[in-house]
């Protein structure tokens, strides 16, 4: 603490933004500063929510070493795909908009996400699956994906684990996309 302020210093991996908009969703209230040069109608912090969503999956997030943070909007066009892959870490998406449909690799079920939910992908090779956009208008995600730091990507591609998908995945994305 300084003079009565908290002190935030910028690390390698979360910007002073981040950590502000985390305050704020902590409960924090924006205090003004005491500069001269700030702009009174001009609050010194704000925050936007681009998307929210709900999900029931128990997840926990366990990591050594460091690791990156990345934050990325998604968009999945009618009629594509992730191609199969699995993630290297802990990944949390919020579907904004459209309706997503992921194909589990180990067992072939099918689950939709629509505006509003959220899913937690599981981590590793035994973890196989699938993103397909089914509908007719584009599916939005906004995704937060916490990796290692030798990571080059959020997801790895993964060979087809033999599930009949049909004919709505013709159209396959990198694994970016999700």
């Amino acid at each position: 603490m300084s003079r009565g302020h908290p002190v935030v210093k910028k690390s390698r991996l979360v910007t002073a933004g981040a950590v502000a908009a985390v305050a704020l969703g902590a409960g924090f209230a924006p205090q003004a500063a005491a500069r001269a040069d700030v702009t009174p109608d001009v609050p010194p912090v704000s925050s936007v929510t681009l998307s929210q969503g709900v999900t029931s999956a128990p997840f926990e997030i366990k990591a050594k070493g460091d690791r990156k943070v990345l934050y990325r909007k998604a968009v999945v066009q009618p009629g594509a795909s992730t191609g199969w892959h699995y993630h290297v870490g802990e990944e949390i998406a919020a579907i904004n908009s459209g309706t997503f449909t992921r194909i589990d690799g180990s067992d072939c079920s099918v689950k939709e996400y629509g505006p509003g939910e959220s899913l937690v992908e599981p981590v590793g090779p035994n973890t196989v699956h699938m993103g397909v956009n089914r509908g007719t208008e584009p599916v939005e995600l906004y995704v937060v994906d916490i990796i290692p730091t030798t990571a080059t990507a959020p997801s790895t591609a993964a060979p087809d684990p033999g599930c009949d998908i049909g004919p709505a995945t013709s159209k396959n994305t990198s694994t970016e996309a999700k």
